[in-house]
């Protein structure tokens, strides 16, 4: 709206307020994620010091993701990358709020360094401690990727042991077909 008002010439206020009503609100909910994972955060602290290891008594794959250095280095980037967005929005609505010819608009350097800068640290932080590394052991484990499928010829092993005869792999005949 913003864009098509100012290429009419007509007035571009109606298309900025619902970009700022779109950015507060951004930052409103980062705020109460922030608030959420903090006080998440505190709830496991007081009950790790409360109950000690029993706190966390888990399954093992779980236990070691969650002692691993991996694990605690996703945490961080996690959080960084939460701060960094969070920054790179109130920076947009601050800048967004003084109007198109505003002295925060003109500066490219507080553009570069709070909207790319941030972006750029925050989906480096998530390339480098993605899930699929941090929590590789619980993705290949029980209830991770294939877990159903690999439960399921499981079962089907142990059926046809309790039947008395064992479970061949599948192999190809010299005509590419699948023959059991």
């Amino acid at each position: 709206m913003a864009s098509i008002a100012s290429h009419n010439g007509d007035s571009v206020d109606t298309g900025d307020n619902i970009m700022i009503a779109g950015l507060s609100f951004q930052v409103l909910t980062l705020l109460c994620f922030i608030g959420c994972s903090c006080d998440f955060a505190l709830n496991v602290f007081r009950r790790h010091k409360r109950l000690g290891a029993a706190a966390f008594d888990q399954d093992a794959a779980v236990r070691d993701v969650r002692n691993s250095w991996l694990f605690r280095g996703f945490l961080g980037a996690l959080g960084l990358a939460t701060i960094c967005i969070f920054w790179r929005s109130v920076f947009r609505v601050a800048e967004l709020s003084q109007g198109w010819t505003g002295p925060i608009m003109l500066r490219q350097d507080l553009f570069i360094g709070f909207e790319g800068v941030m972006i750029v640290v925050a989906c480096f932080a998530l390339i480098v401690f993605h899930p699929s590394v941090c929590f590789k052991q619980m993705m290949e484990g029980a209830g991770g990727l294939g877990s159903r499928g690999r439960r399921r010829r499981d079962a089907e092993a142990a059926e046809a042991a309790e039947k008395g005869y064992a479970r061949s792999e599948p192999t190809t005949d010299g005509e590419g077909m699948t023959a059991q």
